[in-house]
C-alpha cells in the first residue's frame, strides 16, 4: 500500500516538474538504451551458442610455425596433419574439413556466381544437420571424380530455384561441369556462414608419404572443424594434434605456407572464438565504454536529484514534522528515482530495439554473426538490470542524503551547513564527487575515442603500394575445364584489353590473376634466383602475380627501379620478371634491376630470366597486412590465366560509370561468363569498415558522455548559485567585483573538471592497455590522444561554468540579503 502511495506521489511530482523529469528520463534512456544495444551485440556475437548440437564442444583446428610469417589469411590446418591426426584420434569425437569457394552456377540457361563451400561428407553429421528434401552426401562421394553432386541451402532453394519441391534429382552446371542436386538443407541451417548457399563434397588430397619424407612433397591447407570428446579439454586435444603433426617430416611446402619458424604447433579453439577473433577486441572496448556511459548518466541523474532536492527541503521538513521517519522519507525519494529509472528503461529498450534494427546497415559487411544480434529474453533481462543499476546508483545516495537533516534548523530557514539534508555541506561534497566522476569517465572515453581515431587515420594513410582512386576492377568467370579453356581465355583477355583501351575515358587497363583485396592468393615456392642447380638452394616464397602489360600502370604500382612490362616482353627470349621491394631485400643483390639468372619452364626447358623492375610492396590483403615477397610474371609457359581472371581499368573520371560498358563488352565476347565489377576504392573502404565502425561508435559514446558531463556541470553550478545567493550577496556588498564573482564560480567548475580529468587520465593509462588488439600504429599510451581528452573537456567545462558564473555576477546584493 505504501509503495502504491509513493508511486502516485512520484508521478505527481514529475508532472509538477516536467523539465526535471524530462531531463532525467532522457539521460537514463540514452544510458540504458546504449547499454542494452551493446549487450545485444556482445551476446549475439560472442556469447550466443551456435545452432548446432553440443555447440560448446565444436572447435576449429589450425597450426602454425611459431615465429614464422605466414601469407595465409586465416588459421588453417595442413592436409599432412589432418591425415596424421585423423587415423587414430582419442580427443576428438568427429572431424570434418571444408573450404570456402565460389561457383559459376548455370541453370535454365542463366549463369551467376554463388558463394558455396566444399565439405567432407562427415560435416553434416558432425553438425547434427538433417535435410529438408533429398539427402546429404554419402562417404563414397568425397573422392575426386565421384562428387558431381550438390546440396542447396534453404535460402538458395527459395530465392534461386523458386522453392521448387521437385528440385531433387535435377541437373545444373557448376563451373561448366554437370552436377546433380541431391538435397536441400532445412531452414535455419547455415555453415560456415549465412552467405553460403550450396555445398559440394570433397576429400582432402592426401600427401605422398615418400615425397614428404624426401622434403619435396606437396601439401594443402584446409579449414577443419571437430567435436571434442566428452570430458576432453582443448589443451589435451592440442597436445595430441601437435604430437601427430610432429610425427611426420615437414616438406618445404610447409615453410611456404606457414613460414620458417619453430616446430609446428597445433591450436584447438572454440568455433565462436575463431569466428569472432578479429572483432572481439573492438567489442570488449565498446562494452567497457558503454558501462562508463551508463555510469555517467546515473551520476548526472543523481546530481539532478541532489540539486532539485534543495527546493524540496522545506517540503521534506514538513513531512518529517508531522511524523514521517527518515526511512519513510528515504523510501519515498528512492521510489521516485526507481520510477524514473523504470520509465527510462522502457524508453531505453525502444532505443536499443531501433539500434539493433539499424545494425545491418551500420555494421561492416564482414561483421561476424550479424544475423544473431536480436532483442530476446536475455536482452530484456539486461535492460531490466541496467534500469535497476540506474535506480540504485542515481537514487540511493540522494535518498539517503535527503533524509538526513536537522528538522528545527530546516523549518526555521537555517543555512545549508546547519540544516543538512540536500542543503548541507556533505550534500555539496556528494554533488562535487559525482561531477568529478562524470568528468573522469568522459576523459577515459575521449582518450579511447582519440586512440581509435588516430589508429584509423594511420591505417587509412598507409601506402598500400597502389592508387585505388579511379580504378574499376572486373572479375570474369568462365565455365569449363581449365586446360580446355586455356587458349580461349588467352585470346579473350587480349581481345577484351584491346577494346577496353579503345574506350573513351579509359587511361590504362591490364589483366591479372589477382588484384588487391580480392579473394584469391597464389603462393609460389622456387629456388632463389641464381641458385637453380645448386645442391641445396635456398627456397624463395612469393605471392605470384600473372599479369599483362598495362596492369601495373592501371593500378598505379610504385616503380622503384628499372621499368615495367611492355608488349614486346611477351615475345622476348629472356623472361622478364618484376619483383617488389620485399622480394629484392630477401633474395636479390643490392642493385637487382638487370640481374639475370637461369630458369626452368614448366616443360623443363631452360632459359634466362631477368629482373627488369622493382616496385613497392603491395599490401594485397589490407593495409594492416605485413609486406610479403611478390613476383610479377607475364602469361607465358605454364604461367597462364585460369578460367577466372581479373582486370584493372583506370578511368579518367568515375570508374563506376564504366561498369555497364565493361560488363556488356565481356558478355559480347563470352556470353556464358559471369562478370563482376567493383570500384577498387569501394574495396579499400570496405577493408577498413571494422575499425571505422569501432571509431564511430566510441566517438558517439564519448560525445554523449561529454554532453552529459557538461549538462551536469551546468545544472549543478546553477543550483549551487541559487543556494549561495546570500554568500554571493555578502561578497558583492563587501566590494567584490563582477569579475571576481565570475572567477570564483567558474573556478569551482574548472577545478572539478580538472580533478576529474586527472583521475580520468590515470584510469585511461590503465584501461587503454586492453585496447592493444584494436589499435594500428598507435601505442595504448599515445601522448597525443591523452593530451586531446582534457583539451576537449576543459574548454567545454569552462563554458558550462561560465554561464552560471555570469548569472551569479548579476546578483543584486540588497535584494539577496533582504530575501535570504
Amino acid at each position: 500500500m505504501l509503495l502504491v502511495q509513493d508511486l502516485k506521489y512520484a508521478f505527481a511530482s514529475m508532472r509538477r516538474n516536467p523539465g526535471f523529469a524530462l531531463a532525467a528520463l532522457v539521460t537514463l534512456a540514452l544510458g540504458i538504451g546504449a547499454t542494452t544495444a551493446v549487450f545485444s551485440v556482445v551476446y549475439g556475437v560472442l556469447l550466443r551458442p551456435l545452432p548446432y548440437p553440443a555447440a560448446d564442444r565444436l572447435v576449429r583446428l589450425s597450426e602454425e610455425h611459431p615465429g614464422g610469417s605466414s601469407p595465409l589469411r586465416q588459421p588453417m590446418l595442413s592436409t599432412l596433419t589432418y591425415y596424421s591426426w585423423t587415423e587414430h584420434p582419442r580427443t576428438l569425437d568427429a572431424i570434418a574439413a571444408y573450404t570456402w569457394t565460389e561457383y559459376t552456377i548455370t541453370y535454365a540457361g542463366a549463369s551467376e556466381r554463388m558463394v558455396a563451400a566444399t565439405v567432407t561428407p562427415s560435416l553434416f553429421g558432425l553438425l547434427g544437420a538433417a535435410p529438408a528434401l533429398g539427402r546429404f552426401f554419402s562417404p563414397d562421394e568425397g573422392p575426386e571424380g565421384a562428387n558431381a553432386v550438390i546440396v542447396l541451402s534453404d535460402r538458395a532453394w527459395r530465392e534461386r530455384f523458386s522453392g521448387d519441391p521437385a528440385i531433387v534429382g535435377r541437373g545444373l552446371l557448376v563451373d561448366g561441369k554437370p552436377y546433380t542436386i541431391v538435397g536441400v538443407a532445412r531452414p535455419g541451417f547455415y555453415f560456415p556462414d549465412r552467405d553460403t548457399l550450396a555445398w559440394t563434397p570433397m576429400e582432402p588430397r592426401k600427401p605422398d608419404p615418400a615425397a614428404v619424407a624426401g622434403g619435396r612433397g606437396s601439401m594443402g591447407v584446409i579449414n577443419v572443424l571437430a567435436r571434442l570428446a566428452p570430458k576432453t579439454t582443448a589443451a589435451q586435444a592440442e597436445a595430441e594434434g601437435t604430437s601427430a603433426a610432429r610425427a611426420l617430416p615437414r616438406p618445404m611446402a610447409a615453410n611456404l605456407l606457414f613460414g620458417e619458424g619453430g616446430p609446428v604447433v597445433v591450436h584447438v579453439r572454440g568455433v565462436v572464438d575463431e569466428m569472432t577473433r578479429t572483432i572481439r577486441p573492438t567489442l570488449v572496448v565498446l562494452a567497457g565504454a558503454v558501462v562508463m556511459v551508463l555510469l555517467i548518466a546515473c551520476a548526472n541523474v543523481a546530481n539532478l536529484f541532489l540539486s532539485r532536492g534543495v527546493a524540496r527541503q522545506r517540503e521534506l521538513s514538513v513531512r518529517a514534522a508531522i511524523g514521517a521517519s527518515r526511512a519513510r522519507l528515504a523510501g519515498q525519494l528512492f521510489t521516485e528515482s526507481a520510477a524514473l529509472a523504470a520509465a527510462g528503461g522502457a524508453a531505453g529498450l525502444l532505443i536499443a530495439w531501433a539500434s539493433v534494427r539499424l545494425a545491418p546497415v551500420a555494421a561492416p559487411r564482414d561483421f561476424p554473426r550479424l544475423a544473431d544480434i536480436r532483442i530476446d529474453a536475455r536482452v530484456l533481462v539486461c535492460a531490466i538490470a541496467a534500469a535497476a543499476v540506474a535506480a540504485l546508483v542515481s537514487g540511493l545516495a540522494p535518498a539517503l542524503r535527503g533524509a538526513r537533516f536537522d528538522l528545527a534548523s530546516s523549518l526555521h530557514g537555517g543555512d545549508g551547513a546547519t540544516a543538512g539534508g540536500f542543503r548541507g555541506l556533505r550534500a555539496r561534497r556528494l554533488r562535487d564527487t559525482l561531477l568529478v566522476a562524470e568528468a573522469a569517465f568522459a576523459v577515459m572515453l575521449l582518450v579511447g575515442a582519440a586512440l581509435l581515431a588516430r589508429s584509423f587515420v594511420r591505417l587509412t594513410h598507409v601506402d598500400a603500394g597502389y592508387t585505388a582512386r579511379g580504378v574499376l576492377t572486373m572479375a570474369a568467370y568462365l565455365p569449363g575445364d581449365r586446360d580446355a579453356q586455356k587458349g580461349r581465355v588467352k585470346q579473350l583477355v587480349e581481345d577484351a584489353l584491346d577494346r577496353l583501351r579503345a574506350m573513351p575515358g579509359v587511361r590504362s587497363a591490364g589483366a591479372g590473376n589477382m588484384v588487391p583485396l580480392d579473394n584469391a592468393t597464389m603462393i609460389a615456392g622456387f629456388p632463389v634466383p641464381g641458385q637453380m642447380g645448386a645442391a641445396h638452394p635456398k627456397l624463395a616464397r612469393a605471392i605470384q602475380y600473372i599479369v599483362t602489360p598495362g596492369y601495373a600502370e592501371a593500378l598505379g604500382l610504385r616503380l622503384r627501379a628499372g621499368r615495367l612490362f611492355v608488349e614486346s616482353d611477351l615475345t622476348r627470349g629472356v623472361r622478364p620478371w618484376i619483383v617488389n621491394e620485399e622480394f629484392a631485400r630477401l633474395y636479390l643483390p643490392a642493385s637487382p634491376a638487370g640481374f639475370q639468372f637461369p630458369w626452368r619452364s614448366g616443360d623443363d626447358n631452360y632459359f634466362n630470366a631477368e629482373i627488369i623492375g622493382v616496385v613497392g610492396n603491395v599490401l594485397k590483403n589490407g593495409n594492416d597486412a605485413k609486406p610479403q615477397p611478390e613476383v610479377y610474371q607475364l602469361p607465358r609457359d605454364r604461367a597462364a590465366f585460369d578460367t577466372r581472371f581479373e582486370m584493372a581499368i583506370r578511368s579518367e573520371g568515375d570508374p563506376s560509370a564504366l561498369a555497364p560498358a565493361v560488363r556488356q563488352l565481356l558478355h559480347e565476347l563470352a556470353p556464358e561468363a559471369a562478370v563482376e565489377t567493383v570500384p577498387l576504392a569501394s574495396r579499400v573502404a570496405e577493408s577498413v569498415d571494422q575499425p571505422r565502425f569501432a571509431m564511430t561508435v566510441l566517438l558517439a559514446f564519448a560525445t554523449l558522455a561529454l554532453v552529459l558531463a557538461a549538462v551536469g556541470l551546468y545544472g549543478t553550478l546553477s543550483y549551487a548559485i541559487s543556494q549561495r545567493r546570500r554568500e554571493l550577496g555578502v561578497r558583492a556588498a563587501l566590494g567584490a567585483t563582477r569579475g571576481e564573482l565570475v572567477r570564483l564560480v567558474a573556478a569551482e567548475g574548472l577545478l572539478l573538471a580538472g580533478l576529474g580529468s586527472a583521475i580520468g587520465l590515470a584510469g585511461a593509462a590503465i584501461l587503454t592497455r586492453l585496447m592493444q588488439g584494436a589499435l594500428f600504429g598507435v601505442a595504448p599510451l599515445d601522448a597525443a590522444s591523452f593530451a586531446a581528452a582534457p583539451a576537449v573537456l576543459l574548454p567545454i567545462a569552462f563554458v558550462s561554468s561560465l554561464i552560471p558564473a555570469l548569472r551569479a555576477a548579476r546578483i543584486d546584493p540588497a535584494h539577496a540579503l533582504r530575501t535570504d
